[in-house]
């Protein structure tokens, strides 16, 4: 199924066979109460623990596109006192740990001025080379800070980790092998964004060893 299109949800639920008003459906278990059953969250790469896959505000039952939204990140505001100064879709690396990392995106930003920064978002999108299939999220980093003239990662991934946001395990990026391009945007509000693309490599996401 391609989410770049305008295919409803609903309609995708009927095509498997999961009609929403059977009993079979209606008894499975849904561990974040959106109305997806938890086995047919991964057809439709959606999040079994994220009521709003995408971010966008509606429910994934609900939602037409439940993987992908319109970039709702405006660009606007003073320039923007910081920079990605790296971003991560693989060969990742822990160093709290020192070991390497499950593939995951991971963004380095560093703060030029004399302040702390926080409220910050993140847009991004998900390209499949080979299809064109696209996925887009947006998260809203409540509780990162980017300390003043420092540095700091966010990563959006399943650990819970400070810092780290979760991370759609059921996207393509974790499910298909084919090489993906990734487009970035942070913001910091009262800021204009900044935005970087990334190439993947084939193989998919690599856990690490």
């Amino acid at each position: 199924m391609n989410f770049a299109t305008k295919t409803t949800f609903t309609a995708a639920l009927l095509a498997m066979g999961l009609a929403a008003a059977s009993p079979a459906l209606a008894a499975a278990k849904d561990t974040d109460g959106d109305g997806v059953p938890d086995t047919a969250e991964p057809l439709l790469h959606t999040d079994p623990l994220n009521p709003d896959t995408d971010g966008d505000g509606l429910n994934d039952l609900k939602d037409d596109n439940p993987v992908y939204l319109a970039d709702p990140i405006k660009a606007d505001g003073a320039a923007a006192p910081f920079a990605i100064k790296e971003a991560l879709v693989e060969n990742n690396y822990d160093y709290v740990a020192k070991k390497d990392a499950t593939d995951h995106l991971e963004v380095q930003i560093a703060n030029s001025s004399a302040k702390d920064l926080t409220g910050f978002s993140i847009y991004y999108t998900i390209k499949d080379v080979d299809t064109g299939t696209t996925e887009a999220f947006y998260k809203k980093l409540d509780g990162f800070v980017v300390p003043a003239g420092m540095d700091a990662r966010l990563h959006i991934d399943d650990t819970g980790l400070p810092g780290h946001f979760r991370a759609d395990l059921n996207s393509i990026y974790a499910t298909t092998k084919s090489a993906k391009l990734f487009t970035v945007e942070v913001k910091a509000e009262g800021f204009q964004p900044l935005s970087i693309t990334i190439n993947k490599d084939k193989g998919g996401a690599e856990a690490a060893d």
